[in-house]
């Protein structure tokens, strides 16, 4: 999708950029003002609550439910036994361990089968090999809100001034 759309590119929609920028300052301006309202409302209803921000966000609450639903998944969850197998070979006097591609299995009596074909057979012919190189993922980019912080606490911005910039 990304290379296709940069092989079509084409001027920016103006009525489209002006709705994504409008959007996002109308969720910052929600997010500032309830922000506030809530944490007043709760720092007189509640003695014991310390003067720190209940923060608001629009999208604190669906990402509020994903939490949830994933420590209640924690919560509930049941481990399984699991086989798998190992083998190591020496070529050379050198152990290589090899790797097989179906890592576990959770029927016992599966893994018993080959282990016995691997106990039964003492060579074996090698049908693939693979190579592969690693790269460290980009980091992400820099959220909306994460820069906003960063402005505030490194320098002293407000959140309007900062997305003006």
């Amino acid at each position: 999708d990304i290379e296709r759309a940069l092989r079509t590119l084409t001027v920016p929609n103006k009525l489209e950029s002006d709705a994504v920028a409008a959007r996002q300052e109308i969720d910052l301006k929600v997010g500032i003002a309830f922000t506030r309202f809530q944490s007043q409302y709760f720092q007189s209803k509640y003695e014991r609550l310390d003067h720190s921000v209940i923060s608001f966000g629009p999208c604190q609450t669906p990402t509020l439910g994903f939490c949830v639903d994933r420590h209640d998944f924690i919560q509930t969850f049941t481990p399984e036994p699991f086989w798998g197998i190992k083998v190591v070979v020496e070529k050379e006097t050198i152990p290589v361990d090899l790797e097989w591609d179906r890592r576990r299995l959770f029927d016992k009596s599966v893994v018993e089968y080959f282990h016995s074909l691997l106990q039964t057979h003492r060579t074996a012919k090698v049908i693939r090999v693979v190579e592969k190189q690693d790269r460290r993922p980009r980091p992400q980019g820099l959220k909306t809100t994460d820069m906003l912080k960063i402005c505030s606490s490194n320098l002293g911005i407000g959140a309007q001034q900062a997305m003006h910039l």
